[in-house]
């Protein structure tokens, strides 16, 4: 046994059979009495349902309307503006605020003078457009999203005073939202354009003002690769699939390369995806965006010998007898450092150190200059994606062999989603590194403690290695060490059957205690850091932070947790006729006491609607019981859950914080789908969704008696059940794709 000691009768696989019934002699998971070997699966070829075949050209075929589809969407979709504007008439001579159109020169508008007007019109009049530039986008970043709100309001034949439009949002580096389509009764007179959200954006300039011009074609290679790939991913999962007839085997063969594939392509596209965002990668160290270089001045004092930072509280700050009192600081005009810990006269750092030490800290020692903390959130997304994939391998080896390569590929992209990857992805900020490198450490963790767990014994070096990866959250985002308690979960059935025999549970308690010792020692070190720093081995810090509220007197109160869960879980995304449709979502809490909360867009049920197999627990009981998956099931809702109200009651209801509890989420709904998709006969099924068998199934089926016409109405119903289960996760993955891209586009840069 490899690095570790033996645990007789331990559990791996279904706990109704003895360990040396369920395995091998090296653990490997063999295939239970009537279940298809992996060339049976091949051939099953389920009529109008999995593993029917598809000839190369129909293949071919396929791959040529996707992309026929992804040029139309680019061309005609994205650029309708294009043509349309091609019948726009010519309009004539009219003022801009008084003087000749094209003299006006350039405008700038603040809060206080935030229109422009058009007059001297009598001219039909489609659309307008002009070009903002923000005169300061790192303090507009700051406070919002950059775009600006514009209120339009238009005088015309049918109209002699101004009448109000709805509003548009205008990004300023987006220049297709710049031409603004109008609809007036008749010939228009005159138009006021106001941008309603300067105070918060700050002054811009606005040139290049006209009417009814030609709006440019804008092909986007990117955009369109991005739709092309979408297209055949969805194509490529599609029920009909070969790929759903191939069981993954679990080697580096065709589809252990698929796997790795698939990892690698979702590395590109999250550097692709972070890079995109030129606010996080062009941010400089400036007073508006002091907050976002705390892990940087942490590394330095770290390398100076203190745990303070070297930035000095101004005296008013310290002469205040509550500094955390946020009103009281604003009204009195106190300088102070944003979203920085205000310790006993000095400032801290109160996310997780190790960032710092693996990151921020090094970089420093080798080129002197602060590490850039967008490549920080793109590699720890990178090593999310690829302990995923290794967890889900790992579960579907010891749990589920019949699983497919198409349903795995599928769920290993539902658990990158699901569990806030792509959140991470589009927000590379120093707010979201702890958590990107928390989800790291917890999938290959887990992946470990599954694969150290598997064959009948437990393997000491995988298993103190998971322990060591989970044990490091609490130096990088404390709360997600509560996925500790799966150790306990994957650790009972060990000590469970090796009662009665002594030598059994020594080896038992001793891979126990090897687990638990990278717990002790980093638990050890965070809380002499916590006590060098605040004077308790238990106070992280995170309530001396200056910012929105007074998180010394913020106090647990049950009375927020249903409106907690009720935004975080399950509200309505706010849908809307305006690209991208998906809107903040109103907040409307009854809760009668602080609760903070940051734009929300949705609960998480309605963000990753492939979770919603979690209500197929009744089908799955009985499945993941057999197996002995039901407490692994019932502790991921669980520690989701917890995290949820925890979050809500430490902090707030805030879009990142889904990356905390998502993950478990998504790991009970991929046991779920895996349990619901595992092939259980090799009869091939009629089209439809009937659960008849052919007909040269039936012969030998009468002849066999009522016994075997039992395990075929059986068999029949399993596979009927297999192939809702297969739709609904392709629909269900559709609609979670087309929801965030919606959400990536709405939810900017935060």
């Amino acid at each position: 046994m490899p690095g570790g000691s033996a645990a007789a009768g331990a559990h791996a696989g279904n706990s109704a059979q003895p360990a040396y019934a369920r395995h091998g002699r090296h653990g490997a998971v063999r295939p239970q009495q009537g279940w298809a070997s992996p060339s049976e699966t091949c051939d099953m070829g389920f009529a109008g349902s999995a593993g029917a075949y598809v000839s190369p050209l129909k293949r071919f075929a396929g791959v040529v309307v996707c992309v026929l589809i992804a040029v139309l969407i680019e061309v005609f979709g994205f650029n309708l503006a294009f043509f349309t504007s091609m019948t726009y008439p010519q309009v004539g001579t009219y003022l801009v605020n008084g003087v000749s159109a094209g003299t006006e020169g350039a405008l700038t508008l603040d809060a206080s003078a935030n229109y422009f007007e058009i007059t001297g019109l009598d001219d039909i009049v489609r659309s307008i457009h002009f070009t903002p530039q923000l005169n300061d986008p790192a303090a507009a970043a700051k406070a919002t999203d950059s775009k600006l709100q514009v209120v339009m309001y238009l005088q015309d034949e049918g109209n002699a005073n101004y009448y109000q439009l709805p509003a548009v949002s205008v990004d300023p580096k987006d220049a297709a939202s710049t031409y603004i389509s109008l609809d007036p009764a008749g010939d228009c007179h005159s138009i006021y354009v106001s941008i309603t959200n300067l105070a918060d954006v700050g002054p811009v300039t606005v040139t290049g003002i006209g009417l009814n011009q030609q709006v440019p074609l804008d092909i986007d290679p990117l955009r369109f690769a991005y739709i092309l790939a979408v297209l055949l991913a969805l194509y490529a999962v599609r029920p009909q699939s070969v790929l759903f007839s191939r069981v993954f085997d679990g080697r580096i063969t065709r589809q252990g390369w698929m796997v790795i594939a698939l990892v690698a392509v979702q590395c590109v596209v999250i550097f692709i995806l972070v890079m995109s965002n030129t606010h996080f990668l062009s941010i400089t160290h400036t007073a508006s965006t002091e907050n976002q270089f705390q892990y940087q001045k942490l590394a330095q004092a770290l390398l100076q010998g203190h745990f303070y930072l070297d930035d000095v509280p101004s005296a008013a700050l310290q002469a205040m007898d509550n500094p955390y009192d946020t009103a009281a600081r604003d009204s009195a005009g106190v300088p102070y450092l944003w979203d920085h810990a205000y310790y006993q006269g000095k400032y801290y750092v109160y996310f997780g150190v190790l960032p710092c030490l693996v990151f921020y800290v090094p970089w420093l020692l080798l080129t002197g200059t602060g590490f850039p903390t967008w490549l920080g959130v793109a590699i720890c997304d990178c090593a999310y994606v690829a302990g995923i994939a290794y967890l889900l391998t790992r579960v579907s080896r010891r749990w589920f062999p019949r699983t497919s390569i198409g349903v795995l590929l599928v769920l290993d992209i539902m658990m990158f989603v699901a569990g806030g990857g792509l959140i991470l992805a589009r927000t590379p900020s120093m707010y979201f590194l702890p958590e990107a490198m928390g989800l790291a450490l917890i999938s290959w963790g887990l992946g470990l403690w599954v694969s150290g767990t598997t064959g009948g014994f437990i393997d000491r070096r995988r298993v103190v290695a998971g322990a060591a990866l989970i044990a490091l959250t609490l130096a990088a985002r404390p709360q997600m060490v509560l996925a500790a308690v799966f150790g306990l979960v994957l650790f009972w059935p060990f000590l469970r059957d090796a009662r009665g025999n002594a030598q059994a549970r020594r080896a038992c308690l001793g891979a126990f205690r090897a687990a638990l010792t990278p717990f002790l020692v980093v638990a050890a070190a965070v809380m002499v850091y916590n006590f060098a720093r605040f004077g308790s081995p238990l106070d992280f810090g995170a309530n001396y932070n200056l910012t929105t509220n007074d998180m010394t007197h913020r106090g647990f109160h049950a009375d927020r947790i249903p409106f907690g869960l009720y935004a975080y879980l399950f509200q309505p995304p706010a849908l809307g006729s305006q690209f991208p449709f998906m809107h903040q979502t109103y907040m409307d809490p009854a809760y009668q006491g602080v609760t903070i909360y940051e734009p929300m867009f949705g609960g998480y049920f309605f963000l990753y609607p492939m979770t919603l197999v979690l209500l197929a627990l009744p089908r799955v009981r009985h499945g993941l019981k057999a197996k002995g998956l039901m407490p692994l099931w019932i502790c991921a809702v669980c520690v989701a859950v917890v995290l949820c109200i925890f979050d809500l009651q430490g902090a707030g209801i805030l879009m990142r914080y889904i990356c905390d509890f998502g993950l478990y989420f998504a790991l009970a709904a991929a046991l779920s789908f895996l349990e619901l998709l595992q092939v259980r006969s090799s009869e091939p099924l009629s089209k439809g969704w009937t659960t008849q068998l052919g007909a040269h199934a039936q012969v030998p089926v009468q002849q066999a008696g009522a016994h075997a016409m039992a395990s075929a109405a059986v068999a029949g119903q399993t596979v009927s059940v297999y192939r809702i289960a297969l739709y609904f996760m392709f629909g269900s993955l559709v609609l979670m794709i087309g929801a965030n891209v919606l959400l990536w586009n709405a939810f900017g840069i935060y």
